[in-house]
């Protein structure tokens, strides 16, 4: 056999496109997890790490105090946060604030966990930010308990449907 079909062409090179694209995927959920592995507070102080979150769906929340549009989103969030209590879901708050006393203020409203100030408005938060596919803020993206992001831009799904839509799937 060729690998030619008349219909698609050149069976080989889609294959070839296929299992690069997998191998894209199982890298980008490597690194994924890897800039993720790191010690989390809630707003009592108490620490956690990844796998205090495994088998979650995690909502990576990349927002700041100065920015209106995010300080209109924080209450839908945390209405689907409380809504989905006690369910395989986590919001991870990454600040974009530009001073860690503006960020603490922001964070005493928010029930769910934040990477330090300094990871978030670091290397970590960045490359974060960029690994899944974010330009502005507010940002949400979903990752599956599997490290795949499953939707790159769910502040909009989150904001029509509420905690009705979870997990948000693109």
């Amino acid at each position: 056999s060729s690998g030619i079909n008349a219909e698609y062409g050149d069976t080989t090179s889609i294959m070839k496109v296929f299992i690069v694209l997998a191998l894209c995927a199982v890298a980008s959920s490597a690194n994924l997890r890897s800039l993720l592995d790191t010690t989390y507070t809630d707003v009592s102080g108490r620490s956690y790490t990844l796998s205090d979150f495994r088998g979650k769906y995690l909502a990576l929340y990349h927002s700041a105090s100065w920015c209106g549009p995010c300080r209109r989103f924080t209450p839908n969030l945390i209405n689907a946060y409380n809504a989905l209590l006690g369910r395989n879901f986590q919001v991870i708050w990454i600040s974009k604030d530009r001073n860690s006393r503006d960020s603490d203020a922001f964070f005493k409203k928010m029930p769910w966990v934040r990477m330090s100030f300094n990871e978030g408005r670091g290397t970590r938060g960045n490359e974060l930010f960029k690994l899944t596919n974010q330009r502005y803020i507010p940002a949400v993206t979903i990752v599956d308990p599997n490290f795949r992001i499953i939707n790159d831009q769910a502040r909009s799904d989150i904001e029509r449907s509420g905690s009705r839509g979870f997990p948000w799937r693109d």
